[in-house]
């Protein structure tokens, strides 16, 4: 089996999020941004794509991963020479993924708890030589930020590979998704995936009212 790599030229967003947005409302559904779901009607089919601890709130007696790992995302202001390709993986350092998009050169590291101690000049510093040295950069750093999602994922360890949920509740006119629901597959893009082709499947399974 092969696999061809692939990514978003212009931005997950414009690819993905966008899109399916104008697909649902070109076909009546209502799509509500900026609001908080405070109650789920247990008679109405629903699925529940939510972070593990806000799905914890909602669905009493639910069980969720609650120990998390961070991912640390450096943006940085430098446009690479024309031709170049716009995704590389490193190994062997801090950085472990680079992404090109006009002026910015993103740099993804997961599993960051183990940098969590590090101020971000330090992170910073060590990540831009790495750049400087693949790309045959200058040494100075441009201006940038660093940016941490705290809980981007959940820790894969036992336990809490334990308290992974399935797609079903108790209550079967509600589903869950997202990448910490019990796909088979570690807290990824392609589980999260999986997941939300599960909960649509599971929701077409029901007999209609």
């Amino acid at each position: 089996t092969y696999a061809v790599p692939r990514y978003a030229r212009i931005g997950l967003s414009e690819s993905f999020i966008d899109p399916a947005i104008e697909w649902l409302r070109s076909r009546g559904s209502q799509v509500r941004l900026g609001r908080r779901v405070t109650a789920i009607d247990p008679l109405v089919p629903t699925v529940l794509a939510v972070p593990p601890w806000v799905a914890a709130e909602m669905v009493p007696g639910l069980v969720v991963p609650d120990a998390f790992e961070s991912i640390c995302n450096l943006h940085f202001k430098h446009t690479l020479p024309p031709g170049e390709a716009g995704f590389w993986g490193f190994i062997g350092g801090m950085t472990e993924w680079a992404f090109a998009k006009g002026e910015i050169l993103s740099v993804t590291i997961s599993a960051a708890n183990r940098y969590a101690e590090l101020d971000n000049d330090t992170i910073s510093k060590r990540v831009w030589g790495e750049l400087a040295r693949a790309f045959d950069l200058p040494a100075e750093i441009p201006p940038h930020r660093v940016v941490w999602e705290k809980r981007a994922t959940f820790l894969s360890t036992p336990e809490q590979l334990a308290k992974r949920p399935k797609t079903r509740t108790a209550n079967p006119n509600l589903m869950l998704a997202g990448d910490w629901t019990d796909t088979g597959l570690p807290a990824t893009i392609e589980g999260a995936i999986r997941s939300g082709t599960a909960a649509a499947m599971e929701l077409l399974r029901l007999p209609e009212a």
